[in-house]
């Protein structure tokens, strides 16, 4: 009931297709959390074009008409279809993220939505074009992203902006500075099969391949690995919830009241609190839970050592041949020898080919989509 529009942002880049209609368009859906929500209404110049003769003035331009360098125009309030051009390659504003935004687009929607030194929040923030246009705006703002190159993107180009706002005079308050927070100490697989793989052995989990609901055995408890890159939450208890077998539940129940049907262990890399206390009350007959998190628990599989990575150069082309995520093999008990896939670890590559040894600098922004890995070789610039 809070939907308020579905809108359609219409832009002239796209792939030429001989065998269908172009794919111009993205659509954005309004909701609003209640009721009582801002909404600005926003005005736009619509440009039209009239021919006349040298001694022909035009006398209908009404109080929303006029007329400037590119034309006579009509002010409109902006409907739902919206026709805005989207990032281009040679655009000042590109950089090289599968998913950016165009500014002009983010900043219609801020300015619809919310007021200056209100608060926005983008959880999925990519290159930071929603934070960026918050803070030009005079608006607070948050931005999350699991993505580590999105974060460090995100922060080189508010610094940038916050620098050359800072150098303005300003008629309203900017907020110009920020802090950048990790709330989860990850580090992150881009393969969740070996990331599995890799945790059943350092923990010498015995496995159960014929086994649909647990990924192992350990000392008589059974096995179910939460989600490898992120924290576990309730909803991901639902699918041990939904595939317990009830039967056997109720068989050993009758055989013991006191008994627990099933010992549980369950490995994750963070979690919300209680998760063991919202299983045992979704499940009508008592469990021996216990929690493993990875990243508390098991403290001493970690330790701070910088990683490694083998490099060579062909020609005009940078080849990547193998990247040892020291930290990450430590907590893993794993041996360099025995990293096949680096790529399956990686989440971005940024090259500075010009490093002056204090700033990074990173020309070269390799952030696949999430089924995508990482390039590996990239062209060196010829400067």
């Amino acid at each position: 009931e809070m939907f308020k529009n579905e809108i359609i942002w219409h832009y002239r880049t796209g792939n030429i297709s001989n065998k269908q209609f172009q794919r111009k368009h993205d659509t954005i859906l309004y909701y609003t959390k209640s009721h009582n929500h801002v909404y600005n209404i926003q005005k736009i110049k619509e440009y039209y074009f009239c021919l006349y003769g040298p001694s022909f003035q035009p006398s209908f331009l009404g109080p929303n008409d006029g007329e400037d360098e590119n034309g006579m125009y009509k002010i409109n309030d902006v409907d739902d279809v919206w026709d805005m051009s989207a990032v281009f390659t040679l655009s000042k504003e590109h950089i090289s993220y599968p998913t950016q935004k165009p500014e002009v687009l983010i900043k219609r929607i801020i300015e619809a939505t919310s007021n200056p030194g209100d608060l926005v929040f983008d959880c999925f923030m990519g290159t930071g074009t929603t934070q960026s246009v918050a803070m030009k705006l005079g608006r607070k703002f948050i931005g999350a992203d699991i993505n580590l190159g999105a974060i460090q993107i995100t922060t080189k180009r508010l610094l940038g902006v916050a620098k050359e706002l800072n150098e303005q005079i300003q008629d309203e308050t900017k907020y110009t500075g920020f802090e950048v927070y990790n709330v989860n100490q990850y580090d992150i697989f881009r393969n969740e099969v070996e990331a599995k793989d890799l945790l059943k052995e350092a923990l010498e989990i015995q496995p159960l391949p014929a086994n649909n609901v647990y990924d192992g055995e350990k000392e008589g408890r059974m096995v179910k690995i939460m989600p490898v890159n992120r924290i576990a939450t309730r909803a991901d208890l639902n699918e041990l919830i939904t595939n317990f077998d009830y039967k056997r539940f109720e068989k050993k129940q009758s055989e013991s009241l006191n008994t627990a049907v099933e010992s549980l262990l369950l490995i994750c890399m963070g979690h919300e609190p209680d998760l063991a206390a919202h299983l045992q009350k979704e499940v009508p007959y008592k469990l021996d839970i216990e929690v493993v998190d990875i990243l508390r628990d098991k403290s001493n599989l970690e330790f701070k050592r910088d990683s490694e990575a083998e490099i060579k150069v062909d020609g005009d082309k940078l080849i990547i041949e193998q990247f040892y995520p020291m930290n990450l093999l430590q907590k893993l008990s794993i041996m360099k020898e025995n990293v096949e896939d680096w790529k399956g670890m990686v989440e971005s590559v940024m090259i500075d080919f010009n490093y002056d040894g204090s700033v990074f600098t990173p020309t070269t922004v390799d952030v696949p989509d999430k089924k995508e890995l990482v390039k590996g070789v990239y062209s060196i610039p010829s400067d």
